[in-house]
Formats: structure tokens, C-alpha cells, sequence
């Protein structure tokens, strides 16, 4: 894990903040996670196929209950760009998921903000990626 200065706004420092966004997710780290958000009334989380949750309160039960469920899944992501803005960065990626011998992906977007100290996630959202057929 890499430190953040409060000037290291470059695409480096956001990469390392959804990598480590994802490994919370992996190793089912619930302080990692939580010190990964903003904590305020204005961020969204939109898990697969539920719902967005709007504010703390919904996002950290929501994110408690999946990382206590067990069985978390191995996350490898791809196809990741990240643009940014000042304080403001997202960054598009591909979740490709396996547990308990099954295979899924999530086109993800995360949404970061640079609160002066380190990038932390104001919006997640994952949809599903339906197979299409040819």
C-alpha cells in the first residue's frame, strides 16, 4: 500500500485508492472499506442488481452485512481508465468475479474525491454485464 501526500492528486494516487477499494471488498476488511468513503449524506452506492443507497447510514450497513456474509469473491479487474478533474476522479472497470466456482463481471464506475489528505469513494456503482448473444 502507498502513501497519499496531500499534493499527489495524479491518476497513480487514484489507481492506488480503487485498488485498494477492491482489496477491502476481497479480503473482506470492513475498517479498509469504511475508511474508504466519504462518510456523508450525499454519497451513492448501487451494488448488482439493487437498488443505489444514498447516504453513510444505508452504505456502511450495506457494506457490513455483505463483508460479515462470508464467501467473498476473488475480484480481478480490467479495463480500467481513470480521468480526473482537480479533486474530483473516476474511474471505469471491469469486475470480474469468482466464488465458489462460478464467474460473473460488473462494469463498475467509482467515483472519487480528494478530501486533502487522500482519495476516498463519494460513488460506487456496478451493474451486472449480461451476456449477449451472437
Amino acid at each position: 500500500m502507498t502513501s497519499e501526500s496531500t499534493t499527489d492528486l495524479g491518476d497513480f494516487a487514484v489507481r492506488d485508492a480503487n485498488a485498494r477499494f477492491y482489496r477491502a471488498l476481497e479480503e473482506a476488511d470492513l475498517t479498509a472499506m469504511f475508511g474508504m468513503w466519504v462518510q456523508t449524506e450525499d454519497a451513492v452506492c448501487a451494488h448488482p442488481g439493487r437498488a443505489p443507497l444514498t447516504g453513510w447510514a444505508q452504505i456502511s450497513a450495506s457494506w457490513e452485512a455483505i463483508l460479515t456474509s462470508g464467501g467473498n469473491p476473488q475480484i480481478i479487474t480490467s479495463e480500467e481508465t481513470v480521468t480526473r478533474r482537480g479533486a474530483v476522479a473516476w474511474v471505469t472497470v471491469t469486475e470480474n468475479m469468482i466464488a465458489d466456482g462460478q464467474t460473473g463481471a460488473a462494469a463498475a464506475l467509482n467515483i472519487f474525491e480528494h478530501d486533502g489528505e487522500r482519495w476516498r469513494i463519494v460513488v460506487h456503482h456496478a451493474a451486472p454485464v449480461l451476456a449477449v448473444a451472437s
